[in-house]
């Protein structure tokens, strides 16, 4: 498994429109999009980004974006 760091994380999201909403998908086989809640880091150095409050189901355009195309 491909383990993401922030330092990683930080590096895409510089790349992306700062004003941009930050969403979080979902289940791939029953999409949907939630707001981000709390961030938090444990002890043992690993970051938590905590699903917010549900927001819609995940339109087709995130789908294909994050190539969920399956459904």
């Amino acid at each position: 498994m491909n383990e993401m760091t922030v330092a990683d994380l930080i590096a895409k999201l510089e790349r992306m429109n700062p004003e941009a909403k930050v969403r979080l998908a979902t289940q791939p086989n029953y999409p949907f999009e939630y707001t981000v809640g709390e961030v938090a880091e444990t002890e043992d150095g690993t970051c938590w980004l905590a699903e917010g409050e549900q927001v819609v189901y995940l339109g087709t355009e995130a789908r294909e974006t994050l190539g969920w195309t399956r459904y």
